[in-house]
């Protein structure tokens, strides 16, 4: 089939109403010869079998087209056994009890952010809030400089655009390079943030090298910067278009785990990539070594066999399946905190800001790609409102 996962126009109009419309024409499995050539998986059994399948799919290899890059982002370039050791170190730095612990300073983040924008009435929310609260939290945690948010953002947001190998290698090493500046200063003077933390890490034994170290952020500074902002702007932008939803949040915030977990659902925003290790037949093609395979994430969510009525948005929905942040071995680190981040923002936002909507004349900017992003949310509220809802 004639697709390309980074211009497809239907992506480009709304990605996801364009992936919804992907899996209603596609067969569960097509070649397209768009991005070097690959497969793309469009049914959500099919994808979580090539998800949980490390032994015939493999993550060496994350990128479309393939970029055969000299960095390694560890664990989720690393494929078990070698990827277990790595993940068990790090999983404790991102677990239950250690999210628990960050709810005040994530709310006193979203209070600082939202002061910042209240007495407007006004807000481009993807940037000015839906990127900083969730990215000023990590970075604090993290121990990275919170000057360099704005460069930083630029950053990663050029690294999930569609650029050469050559390019996209660069950014990659220019990336590294800002967190091997990082890592030497945490050698020298180590704080209470996690790059201080896992410099004193170790695995099997031993203390984990400089290399692994560099892997290791390149891996948290892709993620944390960037996936967590674009799922807050696709929740708030379906949000401001449901004044009923709004009001019943606020009267019975009990609802607001729920409406983050359906909004995960509804607006997942990554596409799952393997590399076929070994000749293979899955849905009813025969997958040969070497092959590149695209399983999104997005559309197990949206899959009518996994979800009755899949495009509602239903906050009581029963049964509600997804794999927004994959599924086996690989499954995302930062699910805790994303969850939570969400979750807090949404109750603070709600407890401080009356009705609001989108601004008149809205035209939506999509990133397609790997990581897709709604890039702007113009968002407003009354202005008369502002001192009663405080």
């Amino acid at each position: 089939m004639d697709f390309d996962i980074y211009h497809d126009p239907r992506l480009l109009s709304d990605v996801h109403a364009g992936y919804r419309q992907l899996q209603l024409d596609a067969p569960d499995v097509f070649w397209t010869r768009h991005n070097g050539g690959h497969w793309m998986i469009t049914r959500h059994d099919l994808i979580q079998q090539v998800m949980r399948d490390f032994e015939h799919f493999s993550n060496k290899e994350l990128e479309v087209p393939k970029t055969e890059s000299p960095f390694v982002a560890i664990p989720i370039n690393l494929d078990p056994p070698e990827h277990t050791t790595y993940r068990i170190m790090l999983s404790k730095h991102f677990g239950p009890k250690v999210v628990a612990g960050l709810d005040a300073k994530m709310r006193e983040w979203a209070n600082r952010l939202i002061d910042r924008v209240y007495d407007r009435g006004e807000v481009d929310f993807a940037e000015a809030l839906g990127a900083s609260f969730p990215v000023s939290i990590f970075m604090e945690m993290a121990g990275m400089p919170l000057d360099r948010l704005e460069d930083f953002r630029l950053l990663v947001k050029d690294f999930f655009g569609h650029h050469s190998r050559e390019y996209h290698v660069d950014l990659q090493r220019r990336i590294v390079g800002e967190m091997e500046a990082i890592i030497d200063d945490r050698i020298a003077n180590r704080r209470d943030d996690l790059v201080s933390r896992l410099v004193d890490e170790s695995v099997q034994g031993r203390p984990l090298t400089r290399d692994e170290l560099k892997s290791v952020l390149l891996l948290l500074f892709l993620a944390g910067l960037d996936t967590v902002a674009n799922a807050m702007t696709f929740a708030f932008r379906n949000l401001a278009e449901r004044p009923d939803l709004q009001e019943r949040l606020r009267s019975d915030p009990t609802a607001i785990p729920n409406f983050v977990e359906e909004s995960l659902r509804r607006f997942a925003i990554v596409n799952g990539v393997r590399l076929v290790k070994q000749d293979v037949a899955l849905g009813g093609v025969q997958f040969r070594k070497g092959d590149m395979i695209i399983a999104p994430l997005t559309l197990v969510g949206l899959d009518d066999r996994a979800n009755p009525d899949p495009t509602s948005f239903d906050v009581d929905r029963a049964k509600r399946r997804h794999l927004t942040f994959s599924t086996g071995p690989h499954i995302c680190l930062g699910h805790y905190l994303a969850r939570a981040e969400m979750r807090v923002f949404v109750e603070e936002f709600l407890r401080r800001i009356p009705e609001f909507r989108i601004q008149t004349g809205y035209e939506p900017h999509f990133r397609a790609g790997l990581v897709m992003a709604l890039e702007n949310l113009p968002l407003e509220w009354p202005v008369e409102r502002r001192a009663e809802a405080a």
